[in-house]
């Protein structure tokens, strides 16, 4: 995949290193001369000194070509506007842009960007799924958000231990994927009985999310 970087900073460098360890094919625009030669000399890439908000630049780097455009300024106006640039005036397939104000992210994807990406967001996300579901976890987020995939652990006060999943009243609208028990991956029925450190893998609504953490782990629960 050929993908052109806009940003040239330590994020922008630590993104190519891994885009390249994957095999991409990869080229930067950058505006300060410095890191353009860092990264032509470190990196072993193409490197563009120039702005990427700039049509004519655009033209020149042939972003046309590239499957992917990524905008990892430190700028938000300037990463909105070289994403639409991309995919208004040269048609690439994706862009992504970093939203280094969370606030943006909305107005990033109303605007024409692909995927708005936000660290401060993912960081404050992760630390709300570690601490509000002590227990069970938030493995991803499936279709917007409207459907979450979840990882319950069964402790040996969990109302459910020893119980089969026949006589467990989940919600409707939830499906049990599998029970990883040890090396062990078990793909449940309605016989399948739940043991202490079973991890349950399920799918639901998010509405349903809590209800379902009531029904494995208990509404008092003390770990």
């Amino acid at each position: 995949m050929y993908i052109i970087v806009a940003g040239g900073g330590k994020l922008g460098y630590y993104l190519i290193k891994t885009l390249l360890s994957f095999r991409h094919k990869v080229a930067v625009i950058e505006p300060k001369i410095d890191l353009c030669e860092k990264l032509a000399n470190e990196l072993n890439i193409p490197t563009f000194n120039g702005d990427a908000t700039d049509l004519d630049m655009l033209s020149q780097v042939e972003v046309a070509k590239a499957d992917t455009f990524i905008a990892v300024t430190g700028k938000d106006e300037d990463n909105l506007i070289a994403c639409q640039l991309a995919k208004r005036n040269f048609k690439v397939g994706r862009t992504i842009a970093r939203v280094n104000n969370p606030k943006n992210i909305d107005i990033f994807q109303k605007l024409g960007v692909d995927l708005a990406v936000s660290s401060t967001s993912i960081i404050a996300e992760l630390i709300e799924q570690e601490v509000d579901y002590t227990g069970m976890k938030t493995l991803m987020k499936l279709r917007s958000g409207k459907l979450v995939l979840s990882e319950i652990i069964i402790t040996n006060k969990s109302p459910v231990i020893n119980k089969s999943l026949k006589d467990i009243n989940i919600p409707k609208d939830c499906i049990l994927i599998s029970v990883i028990r040890g090396e062990e991956v078990v793909i449940p029925n309605g016989f399948t009985v739940l043991k202490e450190d079973d991890y349950v893998i399920a799918v639901s609504s998010k509405q349903d999310q809590e209800e379902l953490k009531e029904y494995f782990l208990g509404k008092n629960r003390i770990f």
